[in-house]
């Protein structure tokens, strides 16, 4: 199964900043997705409940829309969630004598038909990592009917509560497809929490070997992907266990579409063979039959493997389990009935703490130091000196092949070095106004001229980019986790936020006063809990000013910054809709790099 990916960039995206709510509103309009396909799809009945004026609603349909409802919605923070043990090992064939990983009760039956429709499956996952509750998954799929043809739509929900300093948020997302029968995909679509009442929502229609990926809004123009034959989608996905007929050892490779980062992957399925296993308290051990998936890496980063246990006898998916560097354990999906899966998390695992780099030493006043020097092992990496990026600020010196160790030494910034040699111009990308930083709004104008009121006729672009940064710090509420990505515009609006919507925001303005500008990504030299140092995951911006690229961060408005932050990669955000440019930071992540610091100079 790949129902990982998605989590684990959702929960990378989380060790920047807390993520947004599901959308307000009625209750019917949440854990509810609207599929634009261009006139060129499918249209299915309007639920009966659903709320006046939610997209799709009755009063808003339109020819060529698909309204599809995942069975999974929002639950309110309130139940207890259980933790128990670490799971053992199991030994081939011999039953594993101990409770499941999630205190949680087996699935029940799968629902019958009904007048209307004919479900295919309903799957509910509770998810843990080494034991501890995170969320859950709904997965299902049901035939449907139109104009004398029939089709499958297959929805996946994603439901996720973590905390970071102490305050507890939910990421949601979904994705869907809607195939033939016999399981070609015809429209793929993604929808995703961003800022306060904001999602990010996408479809793609299927047109020879390319999906057109169409959004609306600001999420207008999205980019077309290459698509292959033989994509398996949502609905036929779990049947692949039962309709290849591997025997032990053989594999299956297949490619598959991952809405979150805009990609087909080639995946491998492997059947490994026969186990007894214990998957629930006080229930007997059944035979399984274990399967591993493996996909291709996406460029450097490599995406981990996961091990799937289906039922003999049914062969449906019944747990799966991928490793999770950055969490130093497990992730865990258990199947188990709905009331079981959406029981609210009531201690979410604190992302600081297992998503943040332990320094070995403290740096006092590092933000206004002129260099440190760190020593960096990665161990898990085949090109470990590309996992941290290298420029005019951050480089890279000895390398031990053999230990994977070496030097990165990182500088202080604080405008353009004069007499530098220029950097090649920017391109038109990062002054224009794209679905993240899109500047070309009245609410990202008024703030730039307020930022820039008091500048000189002559002010150059590194003078307007120190008066956004300063602005913006004076003006953002200080750090409220209650946003994910949110976009420059719904900033504006709201003026709060954490890193992201400082950087997204600062950005916009940027450009909106002819600066060109990107976003960093990267670590952050920050106190931990107890005072202990870290770098911790974080986000600022870069402007081109003075013929270079320099860096400034709103969040702490020095003008600059310190050797404290290391950057990882940068990004225009160009006709981007999707996660993919955390990709990096996933890498550096899954690498789980160690730091210990070798000089600080003043």
């Amino acid at each position: 199964m790949r129902i990982w990916l998605a989590p684990l960039l959702f929960l990378v995206s989380a060790a920047w900043f807390v993520a947004a709510q599901p959308p307000t509103g009625s209750p019917a309009d949440q854990g509810k997705l609207v599929i634009r396909p261009g006139g060129k799809g499918i249209e299915l009945p309007q639920p009966a409940d659903a709320a006046p004026g939610a997209p799709g609603a009755a009063g808003d349909e339109k020819a060529g829309f698909i309204v599809i409802r995942p069975g999974g919605r929002g639950v309110p923070f309130s139940a207890t969630a259980s933790t128990v043990p670490k799971q053992p090992v199991p030994t081939s064939g011999q039953p594993v004598p101990t409770a499941g990983v999630l205190n949680v009760p087996p699935p029940g039956p799968q629902p019958a038909p009904g007048k209307d429709e004919k479900p295919l499956f309903d799957y509910w996952f509770a998810i843990g990592v080494e034991g501890q509750r995170v969320g859950y998954v709904n997965w299902a799929a049901k035939e449907v009917e139109k104009n004398g043809k029939s089709f499958a739509v297959g929805v996946r929900y994603l439901n996720l509560t973590v905390s970071r300093f102490g305050s507890a948020v939910t990421q949601w997302g979904e994705e869907s497809t809607v195939e033939t029968l016999p399981g070609e995909v015809l429209i793929t679509s993604m929808r995703q929490g961003l800022g306060k009442d904001q999602a990010l929502a996408l479809t793609g229609a299927v047109e020879g070997k390319t999906l057109k990926v169409k959004g609306d809004g600001a999420a207008a123009g999205a980019t077309d992907t290459p698509w292959v034959e033989g994509v398996v989608g949502l609905a036929r996905e779990p049947r692949l266990y039962k309709e290849l007929k591997l025997k032990a050892g053989e594999g299956y490779e297949f490619p598959s579409y991952i809405p979150t980062v805009n990609r087909v992957v080639k995946t491998t399925l492997t059947y490994e063979g026969e186990e007894t296993r214990v998957l629930w308290d006080k229930t007997p051990a059944q035979k399984l039959l274990r399967f591993v998936t493996r996909p291709e890496p996406i460029g450097k980063v490599k995406l981990p493997a996961s091990t799937t246990w289906v039922d003999a006898e049914t062969f449906e998916p019944l747990m799966m389990e991928t490793d999770f560097p950055s969490f130093g354990g497990r992730l865990t999906f258990l199947r188990t009935t709905k009331d079981a899966a959406t029981v609210a998390v009531a201690k979410p695992i604190e992302l600081f703490n297992v998503q943040s780099i332990r320094l070995d030493r403290e740096i006092p006043g590092i933000h206004g130091k002129g260099s440190v020097v760190y020593k960096v092992a990665i161990s898990k990496d085949d090109d470990p000196t590309t996992v941290f990026a290298t420029d005019t600020r951050q480089v890279v010196k000895n390398l031990d092949d053999k230990a994977k160790t070496f030097e990165l030494h990182v500088s202080a910034s604080h405008g353009p070095v004069k007499d530098a040699p220029a950097q090649p111009a920017p391109g038109k990308e990062f002054l224009a106004s794209n679905f993240f930083i899109n500047w070309d709004n009245d609410a990202v104008k008024a703030h730039a001229a307020r930022a820039a009121t008091g500048l000189p006729a002559a002010a150059t672009p590194w003078d307007r980019a120190v008066a956004v940064e300063r602005w913006v710090k004076a003006n953002m509420k200080a750090f409220e986790f209650s946003q994910a990505m949110a976009t420059a515009d719904n900033v504006a609006k709201t003026l709060s936020g954490d890193c992201t919507e400082y950087a997204m925001l600062s950005a916009a303005m940027c450009r909106a006063l002819g600066v060109p500008s990107r976003t960093a990504l990267g670590v952050v030299y920050a106190p931990g809990p107890g005072g202990k140092p870290y770098l911790a995951y974080h986000m600022w911006f870069e402007v081109y000013a003075g013929d270079q690229w320099v860096p400034l961060d709103a969040t702490l408005g020095l003008g600059g910054v310190g050797p404290g932050h290391v950057k990882i990669t940068d990004h225009s955000w160009h006709e981007e809709r999707s996660l993919a440019p955390l990709l990096p930071v996933l890498r550096a992540l899954t690498t789980r790099p160690a730091f210990e610091v070798l000089k600080a100079s003043p």
